[in-house]
């Protein structure tokens, strides 16, 4: 078996794969952040039943009641590096089933997209991987290092019943050399026709901050006996609305940009949000990532305040999710919202760390094995290729203490244009295309990290 023979074979599970999906889709494992939540279970019990009648042995590790999590593997024969492929199968919440176009857990098929929430973050991944692992085994083909697949619970709350519990208590049945996750993979689309990867080495830290207003309550006819809280609330939003964080350019690309694109002038923080505005002209929505890599975001995302219609609220709170560079640390954020805040009377701010910054190394095997399975899936030879950093938090951060070299690289079809995912909103989708393409890159990158001797 040659890997241009396997990639065809994926190319001829193309109905497969998309019922695979699909059936994925359908089963609501909805994560809601407050237990009971979750129902991981079932979906891994799914994916062990197509498993095992592939002759592939999985376990399902159950973190709490309905919380599982799926561990199969492939054993290798020598003493070559090992590869885990990582994803999630908890999706968020639906605010509003009404604004979707299809219902939401239908997997409807339209224009070549299957909808459905969890169809793009993270179940498209999923299935590609799943699907790696079926044909690798169909064809027989001899591994020199083991090949884990874990379909992992709760990432959407921040991995305490998924990949942190793994961790935490079975470490050696996640622990290997390699791991693919989540978290990139779309390329920038050059002038000039070519396409330029990023591999996501690390990702940026996320933080949640609650920030609690006081005033002091009375009855709503007479408003003037009270501190009315919501308009300390009005004035918090709008100083957060209009937080200019400082720019940062450390990032490798921002370092190649020039070259690549043709500017006149190196990228400073002074001029990086022109230069992606320039960019748009180009890359279209695709320069909007570079927006993530040169600063700390801060984001309100939930507002709570009173208790009856007829009684002016004398407290509220504000919740906001931040997302940092690595070398922001909670002092520098705790600095950042108190000079924000400056002069609002009784907000007490409150910082809790859900993910730190971490990182692996880019100059590796890996990420040549990477480079070498991309080019070959795509018939391409002019790819460029830099290191870069995932915006959002993923699981790879529990890995990478373990030992584990970590990408957030998740390939699907590279063609521009295409429609937006839409993950964690309405009308979520995924490209089938890109699920056929997504399916032939793992299978590519576990040949060439398992099969294939590298340097």
């Amino acid at each position: 078996m040659t890997l241009d023979e396997l990639l065809s074979k994926a190319e001829e599970s193309r109905a497969e794969i998309i019922a695979l999906e699909q059936a994925l889709v359908r089963i609501p494992t909805i994560n809601t952040g407050v237990m009971p939540t979750g129902n991981e279970t079932a979906l891994c019990h799914y994916l062990q039943d197509k498993l095992a009648e592939e002759g592939i042995a999985s376990d399902v590790l159950e973190s709490a009641p309905r919380r599982g999590n799926l561990l199969a593997r492939l054993p290798g024969s020598g003493n070559g590096p090992s590869l885990l492929l990582l994803a999630h199968t908890d999706v968020v919440p639906i605010e509003d089933e009404s604004q979707w176009r299809f219902p939401p857990f239908s997997a409807t098929i339209h224009e070549g997209r299957i909808y459905g929430r969890g169809s793009a973050d993270c179940k498209a991944l999923l299935t590609c991987q799943t699907m790696a692992m079926v044909l690798l085994k169909r064809a027989g083909v001899t591994l020199c290092g083991d090949l884990v697949l874990c379909a992992d619970a709760d990432e959407e709350t921040g991995g305490k019943y998924g990949v942190r519990w793994l961790a935490e208590n079975h470490p050696d049945r996640i622990r290997t050399t390699y791991c693919l996750n989540e978290g990139g993979g779309r390329p920038l689309h050059l002038a000039d026709g070519r396409l330029l990867y990023l591999i996501p080495v690390g990702e940026k830290g996320r933080m949640e901050i609650t920030l609690t207003l006081k005033g002091r309550s009375c009855h709503a006819a007479a408003p003037w006996r009270g501190d009315n809280v919501a308009f300390k609330i009005a004035e918090v939003l709008r100083r957060v609305q209009g937080y200019e964080p400082e720019r940062d350019v450390s990032a490798e690309i921002f370092r190649h940009l020039p070259a690549l694109f043709g500017l006149s002038e190196e990228i400073t923080p002074s001029n990086v949000d022109g230069v992606i505005e320039t960019l748009k002209a180009t890359l279209g929505e695709e320069a909007e990532s570079l927006r993530g890599l040169s600063r700390m975001t801060l984001t309100p995302t939930m507002v709570r305040a009173g208790v009856k219609s007829n009684n002016v609220p004398e407290t509220a709170t504000i919740v906001c999710d931040v997302r940092t560079l690595p070398h922001q640390d909670e002092a520098y954020v705790q600095a950042q919202v108190e000079r924000l805040l400056e002069g609002v009377p009784d907000v007490q701010i409150v910082i809790q760390y859900t993910a730190e910054p971490n990182a692996s190394p880019y100059d590796t095997p890996f990420a040549e094995a990477i480079r070498r399975a991309t080019a070959k899936v795509l018939g391409r030879d002019d790819l460029l290729w830099l290191s870069g950093l995932t915006i959002g938090f993923t699981d790879s951060r529990f890995l990478r203490p373990l030992g584990t070299v970590v990408y957030n690289f998740a390939p699907g079809n590279p063609a521009k244009g295409l429609p937006l995912s839409m993950a964690h909103g309405t009308d979520e989708s995924t490209d089938i295309e890109g699920l056929v393409i997504g399916t032939k890159m793992m299978l590519a990158i576990a040949w060439e990290t398992l099969v294939q001797p590298m340097g």
